[in-house]
C-alpha cells in the first residue's frame, strides 16, 4: 500500500493542506484506487515555511498549493501505485 502524509499543522493548514487532502481524495476515488492507497495526517513536516509538505512513503515534496494538488497525483502517487 503506498502511504501518503498530508502536514495538518497549522502553518500547512493555512497554505491550504485541507484542501490539497481533499483533491487528491477524489482522484484516489476516481482512479478506483480506494484500498491500494493511505492517506494520513501528519503534525509539522520541518518545511513549514515553504508551503504545503507532502510525504509519499520515503519521498518528501514541500512548497505545495491546492492548486497543485490533482497535477501531483498524476505525476507523484499514480505511477508507483
Amino acid at each position: 500500500m503506498l502511504v501518503i502524509t498530508i502536514c495538518v499543522g497549522s502553518s500547512c493548514s493555512i497554505r491550504g493542506s485541507d484542501d490539497f487532502a481533499q483533491t487528491l481524495q477524489q482522484c484516489i476515488v476516481d482512479e478506483g484506487l480506494e484500498g491500494r492507497v493511505d492517506m494520513v495526517g501528519a503534525f509539522c513536516m520541518e518545511t513549514c515555511s515553504k508551503g504545503v509538505s507532502v510525504k509519499v512513503d520515503e519521498r518528501t515534496f514541500s512548497g505545495l498549493c491546492p492548486e497543485d494538488a490533482r497535477d501531483f497525483f498524476y505525476k507523484e502517487i499514480l505511477p508507483y501505485v
